[in-house]
């Protein structure tokens, strides 16, 4: 334990560095993150990956646990899902470690850093087998979700062309099936996940994969037993430009909807389940969904902080082209770099501000989330 009887919460906005930019790499950023755990004393759980990063370093998933050996509640923070959006999630957990939270007794805080290292030190969404990891928690030995729209729009979306794609005739093309069949329709296509086409986007995986089945461990040896759990799950990319949107699966109106609003008092929530405003699709086998299913909590909830980055348009053209990229081709060429360079921007934008934004946002939603921990007086 930190320490017991009532918390104090000293993550806040004017606590965090107000002028520091995030991390580019994801090896200082597992160095970031190492070092804020040893200015609190307490153990790294490392669990490595095979294979190794753009330098060759050595990937891992780190897992610093604060508080209740055994929690009663908890509180799980994870980042770097989808690999490239894990710089911001990073910088955020760093400044969570740093800010020495004090829990309440019977209850921890577990920080999962980096559950897709491979794509983060790649610059990837994906992992080293083209696996988008937050659609990938399914029972493979059952019959997994069809995705038709997906296969429709595949060869609009990943041409095979030893050429650069060309980007006009793609947003038309996008804006031709919007037209018919609906911007939603678009959306569960794009982003929804399918696993019909290994090649292709937002693919779900033949097989859990090496991060899902560590993330299952790690659950299991933090947090087996816990009777009421809180997961947020650190993202960029969605929403306006610099803001951020909690995204949950709880159905509107529901007690759990009902929960995170009042948790979360004055932040933007987005229930993309019964909500006919809702701008992000519903996603099949989402990590966070399989964990609470897993752990099977008495009580469990899951959000998703997205940090909004550019606009849809320019963020499916840029993972399009990325895409690309990986398929057919030279990152080291002049083109390579333009093309990496821009799908970058578009989950971490360059631009100072931003990255300030990132902090304050993380510290002021991790610190509701913490007092959340606090038992009702």
């Amino acid at each position: 334990m930190k320490a017991t009887g009532r918390p104090k919460y000293v993550l806040g906005v004017d606590s965090q560095p107000r002028n520091e930019r995030l991390n580019d790499s994801y090896a200082a950023c597992r160095d970031e993150f190492r070092s804020a755990a040893q200015g609190l004393d307490v153990d790294v759980d490392v669990r490595r990956l095979e294979g190794h990063g753009r330098d060759g370093e050595e990937l891992t998933i780190d897992t610093v646990h604060l508080g209740a050996t055994r929690p009663r509640a908890a509180l799980l923070v994870l980042s770097g899902v989808h690999g490239v959006e894990g710089f911001a999630g990073s910088a955020q957990q760093c400044d969570l470690l740093r800010s020495d939270p004090r829990l309440p007794a019977e209850t921890a805080c577990v920080v999962v850093h980096a559950v897709n290292p491979w794509g983060m030190s790649w610059w990837r969404r994906q992992n080293e087998s083209n696996v988008d990891l937050n659609r990938n928690w399914q029972d493979f030995d059952e019959a997994l979700p069809g995705n038709e729209p997906y296969t429709h729009l595949h060869d609009l979306l990943c041409p095979s062309s030893t050429e650069v794609p060309e980007t006009g005739a793609f947003v038309e093309g996008l804006s031709a099936a919007s037209a018919e069949h609906g911007l939603d329709w678009v959306r569960a296509a794009v982003s929804g996940g399918q696993y019909t086409h290994a090649d292709g986007l937002y693919f779900g995986g033949e097989r859990r994969e090496a991060s899902t089945r560590h993330l299952e461990s790690i659950a299991v040896d933090h947090l087996a037993g816990v009777e009421d759990l809180l997961i947020v799950d650190l993202h960029t990319g969605h929403g306006p430009h610099g803001t951020c949107t909690m995204l949950t699966r709880a159905p509107m109106g529901s007690d759990d909807d009902r929960w995170l609003r009042a948790t979360f008092a004055g932040e933007t929530i987005e229930a993309t389940n019964g909500d006919p405003t809702a701008t992000s699709a519903p996603k099949k086998g989402q990590l966070t969904e399989g964990l609470l299913e897993l752990l099977s909590p008495a009580v469990g909830r899951t959000t998703t902080l997205e940090l909004g980055t550019r606009s849809e348009t320019r963020m499916i053209v840029a993972e399009r082209q990325e895409h690309w990229l990986h398929r057919f081709g030279d990152r080291s060429s002049e083109v390579g770099r333009e093309l990496e360079q821009a799908h970058f921007e578009c989950s971490i934008p360059p631009e100072d501000a931003w990255h300030r934004s990132a902090r304050e946002h993380g510290a002021r939603v991790l610190g509701k989330a913490l007092a959340s921990l606090e038992p009702p007086r």
